[in-house]
């Protein structure tokens, strides 16, 4: 970028592993922060070894998480580890855990009261699961959101991405920023804590206020819009796409210019949207006939003729590879494995993408030159690392 990057000169102490916090600090180091990730010596981060699939003996999954950042080994276990990471966290501006409450009183880090701390959990910390691990997998499960995803008539279905995580990482990134805003304005830090089953929860937006206002449990729709007809996956002769005909103006379009079926837009099962909704087990069936006679491409090409939302169901490498994917995918150069192409972040300032300034950094990578910032000489690096502290 040709501006000052919008988070250069913060200084972030990462010692989340895994993918939420992982990737809410990378959201940070993109856009200029520097990142030091805190490793446990020999091991790492447990996604440096999840795969396959691997490149050059490095697993896709790290590589995924971890741009942009320092990686510094610490034994949190020992003492001279914990001197060490305490001192770290009286210079920085932010820093992330996820650390279960039993190791975070073990290892007993202390606070500064300038930066901005997020801890990343399972479960909120007034609960009574607030000790509970938090994994993905069982938050998508007991949160709601695997019982709204799949067929209707079909077992629950997690997402096909760790979406729990991810959730939950943007909802630590924002309220990490919005800490980062109000520390400007009182100079205090703040504590912050976001869970796995909360951001899940939260995100369940429209579905869970329906529960609410109802007092009916939420059901799954497959590829169908609980609210809105049609809304849904639809079938051409070759292949599946996506209509979002989400007005009743939408609806005429769809009848008049892309089926060529008038008659159903003035039928009055069909004329308003709450219609369509009552008597989508009409509408459907007769609307899936009509897309089966032609290809996909096709009927794409007619509903983007006539302003109707609509999409091909791509695979993902197929979406990176298209036209619009294209441009969010770019390549870095690593020193083990050499080139390889990676996402790019999704957020343009001024009309540019923020740039990756570093691969993923190897295993402890950093730790001499940062300990070197923190006033250790040669020989006491070397002690700390023969101690197995570092």
């Amino acid at each position: 970028m040709s501006a000052p990057l919008p988070l250069a000169g913060l200084l972030v102490a990462d010692f989340s592993r895994v993918l939420a916090g992982p990737l809410c600090t990378q959201l940070l180091a993109d856009a200029g922060a520097r990142v030091i990730k805190i490793e446990e010596p020999g091991r790492g981060d447990e996604t440096r070894r999840w795969g396959p699939p691997f490149a050059g003996g490095i697993a896709a999954y790290f590589l995924a998480i971890n741009r942009n950042k320092e990686s510094l080994t610490l034994n949190l276990k020992s003492e001279e580890g914990r001197a060490i990471a305490a001192t770290l966290i009286e210079r920085a501006d932010v820093v992330v855990d996820n650390f279960l409450p039993a190791q975070a009183q073990a290892f007993a880090l202390p606070r500064n009261e300038r930066a901005v701390h997020c801890t990343i959990a399972g479960f909120d910390s007034d609960t009574p699961e607030a000790s509970t691990p938090g994994y993905d997998l069982l938050a998508q499960a007991g949160a709601g959101l695997m019982s709204i995803t799949g067929d209707a008539d079909g077992l629950p279905m997690k997402a096909g991405v760790a979406l729990s995580d991810v959730l939950t990482a943007h909802h630590a990134h924002a309220g990490i920023l919005a800490g980062l805003l109000a520390r400007e304005r009182t100079g205090r830090g703040t504590a912050i804590e976001v869970s796995l089953f909360s951001s899940t929860l939260a995100s369940l937006v429209n579905v869970a206020q329906a529960a609410l206002v109802t007092g009916n449990e939420a059901r799954r729709f497959g590829n169908e819009h609980p609210s809105i007809v049609p809304y849904q996956l639809f079938r051409g002769a070759d292949r599946a796409f996506a209509v979002g005909a989400g007005t009743d103006r939408h609806f005429l379009l769809l009848c008049e210019r892309v089926i060529e079926r008038p008659e159903l837009a003035s039928d009055p099962r069909f004329v308003t949207n709450t219609a369509r909704v009552e008597h989508r087990q009409t509408l459907v069936p007769l609307l899936d006939a009509i897309f089966a006679t032609k290809p996909a491409e096709e009927w794409v090409a007619r509903c983007r003729e006539a302003a109707i939302p609509v999409s091909l169901v791509r695979g993902v490498l197929e979406a990176l590879r298209s036209p619009a994917g294209e441009r969010l995918v770019a390549t870095i150069d690593h020193p083990e494995i050499g080139k390889y192409e990676t996402v790019r972040n999704a957020i343009r300032f001024d009309g540019e993408r923020l740039p990756i300034r570093m691969p993923p950094p190897t295993l402890g990578q950093q730790t001499d030159s940062i300990l070197s910032e923190l006033g250790y000489d040669a020989p006491s690096i070397a002690r700390l690392r023969a101690a197995g502290v570092v």
